[in-house]
């Protein structure tokens, strides 16, 4: 019975992984000219001297992949992610770090019921404050600048920062603390001297993750962002914008494959420290 639920549980993970993974690899495949929907087409399979073959299956090309990246609105649309995002991490660690370090470290009245509205905030869909943001934003002039849309994308990464970093500061053993205190270390000579290089690893990885959060981030830039902030998970859905060329199907496919792949390769390098820093945070 052991083995039997062994292999059950095996084969549930097979199936959950690639019911995930069937979307990107399709797309991807697609792009390369592999149409793995003609396996399950049964018209597309032809009978040649008693053996099936599945016509139309393989046909590689890389063509649609150099025309994603020769359409001259993708590079922009990539330059626009890049700065979009590093501006709404940076923004987030130069307000989340003292944070984190005050909910973990100082002893202040409330400090539960702030980390618990900082991670209630996690959970509101972004529909209830886009609308709302679009609205204001337009009025003051935010809409489709760089700053403002870094600063609506904030609303996302803010948390996960405060989050994530607290968990580290707070697995900075005591000892240290109170050996720093004893030797007449202010709070401020603590934080810079002491807990901010111990914890830098786990900001590093923390500021990636958010990096990426905004990099694939859709329903907050495609309505924040217009022709001069366009990001590229916007551009690849909307077709690249104006281009020299009407971009094929599979030229969007290949787009979009190029625009996942540093997102799935940063968070395969960086998966153990993520699953350390959140388990981190939900265990304080």
């Amino acid at each position: 019975m052991r083995i039997v639920g062994r292999l059950l549980l095996w084969l549930a993970l097979i199936i959950a992984t690639l019911y995930t993974l069937y979307p990107i690899i399709a797309s991807a495949a697609d792009a390369m000219g592999l149409n793995i929907a003609a396996l399950f087409a049964h018209n597309n399979i032809v009978i040649i001297s008693g053996i099936p073959y599945v016509n139309g299956l393989f046909r590689f090309t890389p063509i649609h992949y150099e025309d994603a990246l020769s359409f001259g609105a993708f590079p922009s649309r990539v330059l626009n992610s890049l700065l979009i995002g590093g501006m709404s991490v940076g923004a987030a660690l130069l307000v989340g770090i003292p944070a984190s370090y005050v909910l973990a470290r100082v002893d202040i009245k409330g400090r539960g019921v702030v980390s618990f509205v900082l991670l209630a905030l996690r959970t509101v869909s972004p529909f209830a404050v886009v609308v709302p943001l679009y609205i204001v934003f337009t009025r003051i002039g935010l809409w489709d600048t760089f700053q403002g849309v870094a600063l609506a994308e904030l609303l996302l990464v803010l948390t996960v920062v405060v989050w994530m970093v607290k968990g580290f500061f707070q697995d900075i053993p005591k000892q240290i603390y109170e050996s720093a205190s004893i030797f007449g270390a202010s709070e401020g000579q603590i934080f810079w001297r002491i807990a901010l290089p111990i914890a830098l690893q786990g900001i590093i990885i923390t500021a990636i993750f958010g990096f990426i959060l905004v990099w694939n981030e859709y329903l907050i830039s495609v309505i924040m962002t217009g022709p001069l902030t366009k990001t590229v998970s916007v551009g690849v859905f909307s077709g690249l914008g104006a281009t020299n060329k009407t971009p094929e199907f599979t030229d969007l496919e290949a787009a979009a494959t190029l625009a996942f792949l540093p997102a799935a390769v940063v968070i395969l390098a960086i998966r153990k420290y993520l699953a350390k820093g959140f388990s981190l945070a939900t265990a304080r």
